[in-house]
């Protein structure tokens, strides 16, 4: 007849529970990788390098194209060209220059404030919450990388409303 200690068995049942708790609750499990950094959820890092933006504002009355910076650390700025109607009929174009900051929660949605400057000398603050809506797994440390995002103006937009976003990761840049 085998006989336990009190450890073993203890060590046993913690052994059930850690397995019963990741099978129940497959999502909240937390590896690490080597430098001791999460590799599960969404962060700041998960936003890093060059994205084409396009975006929309009161359906087709104002279109912009774009190129969005993230620096991995909360910073970004953004280059902005608005194709919107003209008084009178006709479209204009209008120049943006955005700077900004932004957050990311492990679940992949976040905020974007961004301080506009148009062309005509003009400064506007506007804020965008967005979700990343597409996103691998990237690099030594196997950490989420943003490769497409939407997000949604909380402002009403200088041409037309609602002023939609979306961002694109641009591969080799």
């Amino acid at each position: 007849m085998k006989r336990f200690s009190l450890s073993m068995v203890l060590m046993g049942c913690v052994v059930s529970v850690i397995a019963v708790a990741s099978t129940a609750f497959p999502d909240q499990s937390n590896s690490v990788n080597a430098k001791g950094r999460s590799n599960n959820g969404f962060s700041e890092r998960s936003l890093s390098g060059s994205y084409a933006s396009s975006g929309a504002a009161g359906g087709y009355q104002s279109r912009s194209i774009g190129v969005t910076t993230f620096d991995g650390r909360g910073g970004v700025e953004r280059f902005v060209t608005i194709n919107a109607e003209a008084q009178g009929g006709g479209r204009k174009l209008i120049y943006v220059v955005s700077t900004g900051t932004y957050t990311v929660g492990p679940e992949g949605i976040g905020s974007i404030e961004f301080l506009n400057t148009f062309s005509s000398g003009s400064t506007s603050t506007v804020n965008f919450d967005f979700v990343v809506s597409k996103s691998s797994r990237g690099g030594r440390s196997g950490a989420i990388q943003a490769n497409e995002i939407t997000g949604i103006q909380r402002e009403a937009g200088t041409t037309a409303s609602p002023v939609e976003e979306y961002w694109t990761r641009r591969e080799g840049i």
